[in-house]
């Protein structure tokens, strides 16, 4: 039985093990110290046996996480949202340090995803990122687009891709882009480059229909869904790179 308040410790304990950051736990003089770790990260949380919290350590994302803990627990409200490690908390700074032309409006879609998947709504965080795939993939075809030399191949390609959905718009960028000259030759944009489009593409669109044709409760893997949101930086990175391409490019189909 441990020396501070049981109720409250099991609360501690459920959440710190729920998020994998339990490091350790010890009785102490009239209270129970759990440790919680999280990354080069560490910090204490003191239940008293009078039910009374108390948080320790350094300044960090994970002693905030745990005060906020300690006033939902003592306030009897629903636990914080999930505590993700420091490089994961840190996606959208990555995503602007790595494209810096990022598009404000893809960019504020990529940092809700990852706020929903904080706060335990996967569905939520694979609608989000769809919808920044899809504004990221318009930007690409618009550029693309404009960058056809001659006029009435540039018309003619607008004609196909305007007014439709967005999957049938990428299909016709697709086979423009296969007959397309020239074609990006450096490493590591030329290599695979349709398939690693396709692949991440047609994840975030099917993710997001699931979740938006309300048809069946999607099944969605919370894992899957945070490896993606990881993945999404990459497809941003070379989707940029290739407009980049392509404005120095003129494009001949």
């Amino acid at each position: 039985m441990p020396n501070g308040d049981e109720k409250a410790c099991t609360s501690v304990r459920e959440a710190l093990m729920k998020n994998a950051i339990l490091d350790g736990e010890q009785e102490i003089q009239h209270a129970t110290k759990f440790i919680a770790k999280s990354g080069s990260n560490k910090a204490g949380l003191v239940v008293f046996n009078s039910g009374k919290m108390h948080v320790e350590g350094a300044d960090s994302s994970l002693k905030k996480w745990l005060q906020e803990l300690k006033a939902s627990i003592e306030g009897g409200n629903a636990a914080p949202g999930i505590l993700l490690p420091a490089e994961i908390e840190k996606f959208p700074q990555t995503l602007q340090e790595r494209v810096p032309a990022c598009d404000g409006v893809v960019l504020w879609f990529f940092q809700e995803a990852l706020r929903c998947y904080k706060a335990g709504s996967p569905a939520g965080a694979a609608f989000m990122l769809g919808a920044a795939s899809e504004k990221i993939i318009l930007i690409l075809i618009e550029s693309y687009g404009r960058r056809i030399k001659e006029e009435k191949n540039r018309e003619a390609f607008f004609t196909r891709v305007n007014n439709r959905m967005v999957s049938a718009k990428y299909d016709e960028f697709k086979r423009s882009y296969k007959s397309a000259k020239p074609k990006p030759t450096d490493m590591p944009l030329a290599q695979d480059l349709e398939q690693l489009l396709d692949g991440a593409f047609n994840f975030y669109r099917h993710t997001r229909n699931l979740v938006g044709h309300p048809q069946i409760v999607p099944d969605l893997d919370k894992g899957v869904i945070l490896a993606n949101i990881g993945q999404f930086i990459v497809y941003a990175e070379r989707i940029y790179r290739l407009i980049d391409f392509y404005s120095c490019h003129e494009v001949e189909v």
